[in-house]
């Protein structure tokens, strides 16, 4: 079997020639959240799991088109990620991005639900 990122070492008269072979390193993947869902509000803490995730990058993940304020490594299967506020509800796409410029979508993988009430608005006077 062929490994066309291995070199092989072959020797010719008395000269030894080296062997280098590049072990390739498993690919990262993101494909889900947990939980999926959460308030218009934000602040809340979701897992953003996955696999093969690097531990010596950053990470920045936007929910729909805004960014999350903080991002944290648990583990080589999870982020960490604080949801953005938003205004409307319904669902996201979930974008992962990495300091080396990787870019991950999870398609729909938040849904953003109105909890009741208007935390912007002041209540109606009696």
């Amino acid at each position: 079997m062929k490994n066309p990122k291995c070199l092989l070492g072959v020797i010719i008269g008395a000269v030894l020639a080296f062997s280098a072979c590049q072990k390739q390193s498993p690919k990262t993947a993101f494909d889900r959240l947990d939980p999926n869902f959460g308030g218009l509000q934000g602040g809340k803490s979701v897992r953003v799991l996955g696999e093969n995730i690097r531990l010596d990058i950053g990470y920045s993940i936007l929910f729909g088109r805004q960014i999350s304020p903080q991002v944290s490594i648990e583990s080589d299967e999870a982020l960490v990620a604080v949801t953005p506020r938003t205004m409307e509800p319904g669902p996201v796409d979930v974008i992962v991005r990495t300091d080396d410029g990787s870019v991950f979508r999870i398609k729909q993988g938040f849904q953003y639900v109105n909890q009741g009430g208007n935390l912007l608005e002041k209540p109606a006077e009696p």
